[in-house]
């Protein structure tokens, strides 16, 4: 239950004014996707207000209509087919969440947290909401360093825990807004991190330095600096080269699943992508 008001919280404090990278639409680009887009917007939108109620009746109502919206609408014209899986996912994961016999809150708040993020990544290019979560990651980052510098492995953890929620939150506007590369090395990030903040015996050089990586690796994702390498080279961290291996193993393979599922989806021609309930 604290875990589901922090969240509820940190979402309705967000600013209203927001910063960072604007991506301009493909030329070829409807009007009525963009009015889709919105639409979608503002009644994912009202349904998380009514999520934050907890009018589970109402919740339903808003959920049928996303449907019937996503399902009839040209939205993957204004993103990538990743970007149009993501928002499947999302509303997938919002059904599951209320389709549940007996509720559970928090699954049910960041459900609809990961929803309005990513409806809102596909309508506002310019100012999405997602970004103002820069300043929440950060922070946790600099908890992981200071936990760390005092020797504390549990705090390290618990604010990773924190970031890696944060940012499963953002995930599918992330993916709608950014490369897949780009994704796909914050993934990475995310994994190799948690393999170290969870390994029996921490490292804290180690985990400073991915703490490190991972501040030029979210400077890059939120448009804040040049683009800058996750991982260190193997000469920089010494006796860490098992993890550097698998860390580089996992980038590769899942680079090559983003290209076969981009193969796939050009592939098939599809013209509207609807989810599989």
């Amino acid at each position: 239950m604290f875990t589901m008001w922090m969240l509820a919280i940190s979402l309705i404090m967000l600013p209203v004014k927001t910063y960072g990278l604007g991506v301009k639409p493909d030329a070829g680009t409807t009007a009525e996707a963009h009015t889709q887009a919105e639409a979608l917007n503002k009644t994912v939108e009202q349904m998380y207000q009514h999520v934050l109620a907890g009018d589970i009746n109402r919740v339903q109502v808003d959920l049928q209509q996303v449907d019937t919206i996503f399902k009839n609408s040209e939205l993957q014209k204004l993103t990538t087919v990743e970007g149009i899986h993501a928002l499947s996912e999302s509303i997938i994961e919002m059904k599951e969440a209320v389709a549940r016999v007996q509720l559970d809150s928090d699954q049910w708040l960041t459900a609809s947290a990961k929803l309005r993020m990513a409806a809102d990544g596909l309508s506002n290019t310019k100012q999405p909401l997602w970004l103002q979560y820069y300043k929440l990651i950060r922070e946790e980052l600099s908890q992981m360093k200071t936990a760390s510098e005092k020797g504390d492995p549990l705090a390290v953890k618990q604010a990773y825990e924190r970031l890696q929620t944060h940012y499963e939150i953002i995930r599918p506007a992330v993916v709608i807004q950014r490369k897949p590369e780009d994704v796909t090395m914050a993934d990475s990030w995310l994994s190799y991190a948690g393999g170290l903040v969870n390994a029996v015996s921490p490292q804290p050089g180690q985990i400073q330095k991915m703490i490190e990586q991972g501040e030029e690796m979210f400077n890059s994702l939120f448009g804040k600096k040049k683009d800058y390498p996750a991982l260190a080279p193997l000469d920089q961290v010494n006796g860490s080269w098992p993890w550097l291996i698998w860390a580089g193993a996992f980038i590769i393979a899942a680079l090559v699943y983003t290209a076969y599922r981009k193969y796939r989806g050009e592939k098939s021609s599809i013209k509207k992508m609807t989810p599989k309930w």
